[in-house]
């Protein structure tokens, strides 16, 4: 099963889009930073991808301020169209 879903949609101020955006992301990298601290709690060695992923959310996190700064400097709004893909899948096993 595939389903499609917008998940955000609009023109959004600086303010507006750096509240929506950095929550999200603020949201992703703490969720990874809590999965990370577990693994690591339960001496679990294996790689989790958690680390990768943190620093990249991190960088597309410096990004989006960058961008609200632009706009908010030169009097813009963001225009935002975000869908998501969500697949039902077999659960792993390992």
């Amino acid at each position: 099963m595939n389903e499609n879903i917008t998940f955000i949609e609009g023109r959004f101020s600086p303010a507006e889009a750096a509240d929506v955006l950095l929550s999200l992301l603020n949201d992703k990298i703490k969720f990874h930073t809590v999965k990370s601290l577990n693994l690591r709690e339960a001496d679990n060695d294996s790689d989790n991808g958690s680390a990768v992923r943190i620093t990249r959310l991190r960088q597309a996190k410096k990004r989006v301020e960058e961008l609200v700064v632009l706009a908010h400097k030169k009097g813009m709004e963001l225009k935002i169209d975000s869908n998501i893909e969500i697949n039902l899948v077999p659960r792993s096993t390992a």
